[in-house]
């Protein structure tokens, strides 16, 4: 399987070089690794340009941008028949990747087990511990619960964790959605296109180890919510308090 491995990067100078030691020992070496550096300001660039290995692949973007603003200029030089993006605050153990190809090879081997008409009509999802049992999570695990059942609501379609990193995905797949998110919303994008294209997804439990808003985490209960509508689009509103005035919301096509 040829996969390309994408890695937003913004301002991780703290995990980032242990990144690049735990790639290399996860059994994922062998693959694509695309580093996109999203406009970082402390000192990441230079821990990037200096432990990078050069055969990989390293993107500076002189702005920030946002997460999936990174995430498609990473699949646009992306050479894999296949992408994953890994997150670089270490919340993701890479070593967790070989589960997601070992499922999607044999899906894609026996594509009757789902009625699939090709092996490209799968998509693996890497489904996190449940936040139920940690009180500090609660908030987190009902966003992303309601926004689960939101889109099962719209699509007819369940998936537990629309808002995992790791979304196993053939490149053909993510370049037709002609993706338009920038942000941590692409999440819900990518996800409802793959819904509404009757793209099946399957679950993969693997290990996480989150981290709080002191260590570093970047999204945070105020940074907005989407909603995706019958419609056929979701509008993603990053304010909650200027709703009202239709300030910083958008449509995008799903």
């Amino acid at each position: 399987m040829k996969l390309s491995i994408i890695i937003p990067v913004y301002n991780e100078r703290s995990s980032i070089v242990e990144l690049i030691d735990r790639l290399k020992r996860s059994g994922v070496e062998g693959f694509e690794w695309i580093f996109v550096d999203d406009g970082s300001t402390d000192g990441t660039t230079v821990l990037l340009r200096r432990h990078v290995p050069s055969h990989q692949k390293l993107i500076i973007q002189p702005v920030n941008q946002g997460k999936l603003a990174a995430v498609r200029r990473g699949l646009a030089s992306a050479v894999g028949e296949w992408l994953i993006v890994q997150d670089a605050d270490l919340e993701y153990d890479p070593a967790q990747i070989p589960k997601l190809l070992e499922m999607a090879e044999l899906l894609g081997s026996r594509p009757s087990k789902l009625k699939l008409a090709t092996p490209a009509e799968i998509a693996i999802y890497g489904e996190r511990p449940s936040y139920w049992r940690r009180p500090s999570r609660w908030l987190f695990a009902l966003g992303v619960l309601g926004v689960d059942i939101a889109l099962f609501a719209t699509y007819r379609s369940w998936v537990r964790d629309h808002a995992t990193c790791y979304k196993l995905i053939r490149k053909s797949v993510l370049l037709s959605f002609e993706l338009e998110s920038s942000g941590f919303e692409g999440c819900v994008e990518i996800t409802a296109k793959l819904m509404r294209s009757g793209i099946h997804n399957v679950s993969v439990p693997i290990s996480y180890s989150p981290r709080s808003i002191a260590e570093g985490k970047k999204l945070t209960m105020s940074y907005g919510w989407t909603i995706p509508l019958p419609s056929g689009v979701f509008l993603e509103c990053r304010d909650q308090t200027r709703i009202a005035q239709d300030q910083r919301c958008h449509f995008l096509r799903t």
